[in-house]
């Protein structure tokens, strides 16, 4: 049994005023929107190749930064999800770079920097600007948050949904996203405890829970074909009826009409409607991005 998710529609350098019109109409659906960002000096200024060097200086090395810490592909309602305080410049060169030597490098844990408020600092903004007027774009034409996210190949974030419209830029790296529309709820099963309400208890990633028929999916974003393995391992905490259930359950969700995926290379930009679900999978290394929310 193949399970097939659309693509969804790419729109190259949307002008707000279409932008807006998308936005109003009753139910937007998500859109892959290349080219908004050209002018952002981010996107030659933060190399991987000089050590990001532009970003460290302009965080600096000894900023305290909150960082979600955990197992490989798991998110942060798994048990052993933790936030841990440290240094910028030692995240990044422990977590990121992977400059600091293990004797067991693949038993160490993961760790994102997500939705970070970094871009309070003047320095930082400077190389995400101008703002796009975009992010005016909504039907009260409020912007919230602005936030960074940093992370390793592999880093995820679970299917969640947000009260906000959602813009999110890929400055590093790749990363995929897979969108359910509101309807999906049922099949995603939130979890009942605050502040996680918005989030599925699904443990594991689609990508985890289904492998594609295609090779190599994650480097190819026209290949869309899911196919669930026969079997997959089961984790010390996860026994296998309970993996077989949530595959049943992104079955259903993804049957929902407008599910879709989109991969963003550097430059890309996804919009992420008010209410819709949605999960974030880095794929070809350290990655960053910069997400907006507005209404």
């Amino acid at each position: 049994m193949t399970l097939r998710i659309a693509l969804a529609d790419t729109i190259p350098n949307i002008t707000p005023s279409a932008l807006r019109a998308h936005l109003s109409q009753t139910a937007p659906s998500p859109l892959h929107l290349p080219g908004l960002v050209s002018a952002w000096p981010a996107l030659y200024k933060w190399t991987l190749s000089d050590g990001l060097r532009a970003i460290r200086d302009a965080v600096g090395e000894q900023r305290a930064v909150e960082v979600e810490v955990g197992q490989k592909g798991r998110g942060y309602l798994d048990q052993r999800y933790q936030r841990v305080t440290m240094g910028f410049g030692l995240f990044l060169d422990a977590f990121i770079l992977s400059l600091i030597p293990s004797s067991s490098p693949d038993s160490l844990p993961t760790a994102y920097l997500a939705q970070s408020d970094l871009l309070e600092i003047p320095s930082v903004l400077k190389d995400v600007s101008p703002p796009l007027e975009h992010f005016s774009s909504g039907p009260r034409s409020e912007i919230w948050r602005r936030t960074i996210w940093i992370g390793p190949k592999g880093s995820w974030t679970p299917f969640h949904r947000d009260p906000y419209i959602g813009l999110y830029t890929q400055i590093i790296g790749s990363k995929r996203f897979r969108l359910l529309p509101p309807s999906a709820s049922t099949y995603l099963k939130p979890s009942p405890n605050v502040p996680h309400t918005n989030t599925s208890t699904i443990l594991l990633s689609s990508s985890n829970l289904l492998r594609s028929s295609l090779e190599p999916d994650i480097l190819l974003p026209s290949s869309n074909l899911l196919r669930p393995d026969d079997e997959l391992d089961a984790d010390d905490d996860i026994q296998q009826s309970t993996i077989q259930e949530y595959r049943e359950q992104l079955r259903g969700a993804f049957a929902q009409d407008g599910a879709c995926q989109v991969t963003l290379k550097q430059g890309d930009s996804v919009l992420v409607p008010e209410g819709w679900w949605h999960e974030a999978e880095g794929l070809d290394g350290p990655g960053i991005g910069a997400g907006s929310w507005f209404r």
